[in-house]
């Protein structure tokens, strides 16, 4: 697989999500990185 490099606004756009305390998930393809939030919430 070829190198794959993170653009200033992905980058951005992870240390956003991250700092609203959820999880990101990076998935290479063939246009690129995809940038998954997952969001968990606790059921009671």
């Amino acid at each position: 697989m070829d190198n794959i490099r993170l653009t200033a606004q992905k980058v951005t756009a992870i240390e956003t999500i991250l700092s609203r305390g959820d999880r990101v998930e990076l998935i290479p393809g063939k246009d690129g990185v995809r940038v998954i939030r997952i969001k968990r919430n606790e059921i009671k």
